[in-house]
């Protein structure tokens, strides 16, 4: 089937916040704008990240504050009721469902083009619809690649078939975990207090010596002193060698190494959550059509236009740029690169 040709002003790939916010920046400049997305409108964020973990953080926080008040404490003593805050989890992340968010680009005046898009030489993109079809864009100003990060996992022995969480498993699960292993000082703090709160065993596994290392050594050491008030089996000076799971719907055995508590024993746990960096999301983009490496970071300069790049009309807007992996920090940029793309066009 020959492919239909579609002219855009801008290409947006990436339906996320950043997406989103270049794509109505540069549109209400006078500019046409289509956003190309495969998964959910709205993004990590939305879904499987800032707005479900503080859905689920939020009960948490509320009752350990009550619990330090005069006055209020005797009033909070029974455990969560989990199955309502899951539920009030998932009020929270629309029930995965983007129908609302697909409304306001239509409001907006912005095109949505769902499937996997990528590019096809210089100001080409090429999307693969859900049905197979194919549609080709062209861009008379700009392509930018807001497509943002995923959880980076390790060539551990037996991880890729022990169906390891990530963020997105940590966030959006259906229940709770009787056990539940995590392996990260950073972030993984996060979730860590919200499963031990929701009644789940949890050992948090750490390489180094401490919580929370690019902060101030006091804060990694508070959270470590509150986790472990709370029950957590905190374990700092911990490596995880290997990773097994031989029944899919078992449990799972982690080997550890290092000069830490356990080091050189074995730990089983239902789940495991690993939380130990994050990877851009461009090895699949065609970036390799316009002489770039694929999977890797773009290299972006103060407009977050691509650097060395022949013409000037790529962009890599948000996380896929790393220069600041946070939502906030992403739309920023957006309305930045909105605004310079509109100035040059």
């Amino acid at each position: 089937m020959d492919a239909a040709m579609d002219t855009y002003d801008v290409i947006v790939l990436g339906a996320g916040p950043v997406g989103e916010n270049l794509a109505d920046w540069a549109h209400a400049q006078g500019l046409s704008a289509a956003v190309v997305e495969s998964e959910l409108i709205g993004g990590e964020c939305s879904y499987w990240a800032c707005m479900p973990s503080k859905a689920l953080l939020r009960p948490v926080l509320a009752r350990a504050d009550a619990r330090r008040t005069p006055g209020l404490r005797q009033a909070v003593t029974g455990p969560l009721d989990a199955p309502a805050v899951l539920a009030h989890r998932d009020a929270f992340a629309s029930h995965w469902k983007d129908d609302g968010q697909a409304q306001w680009l239509d409001s907006a005046g912005i095109d949505l083009v769902r499937g996997h898009g990528c590019l096809d030489g210089p100001r080409r993109v090429t999307v693969t619809e859900p049905d197979g079809r194919q549609r080709t864009l062209t861009a008379r100003h700009a392509v930018a690649v807001c497509t943002g990060s995923r959880a980076a996992l390790s060539d551990l022995p037996g991880l890729a078939d022990a169906r390891p969480w990530t963020s997105r498993e940590a966030t959006s699960t259906a229940s709770v975990p009787g056990r539940l292993a995590v392996v990260g000082g950073g972030v993984a703090v996060e979730m860590t207090t919200t499963w031990r709160a929701l009644g789940a065993e949890v050992t948090l596994l750490v390489r180094g010596q401490g919580l929370l290392p690019r902060m101030e050594p006091f804060a990694g050491e508070l959270i470590a002193a509150a986790l472990t008030e709370a029950g957590v089996d905190l374990r700092t000076g911990t490596s995880v060698t290997e990773v097994r799971r031989p029944d899919p719907t078992g449990p799972v055995t982690l080997t550890l190494s290092g000069d830490g508590a356990g080091a050189g024993d074995t730990l089983e746990a239902d789940e495991v959550l690993f939380a130990t960096g994050r990877a851009p999301r461009t090895d699949d983009l065609g970036l390799e059509t316009v002489g770039l490496t694929p999977g890797a970071w773009l290299d972006v300069d103060d407009t977050c236009q691509v650097r060395d790049l022949a013409g000037g009309w790529l962009y890599a807007v948000g996380d896929a740029n790393h220069r600041a992996l946070l939502t906030h920090q992403g739309k920023y940029q957006a309305r930045v690169a909105g605004a310079v793309i509109a100035a040059r066009a």
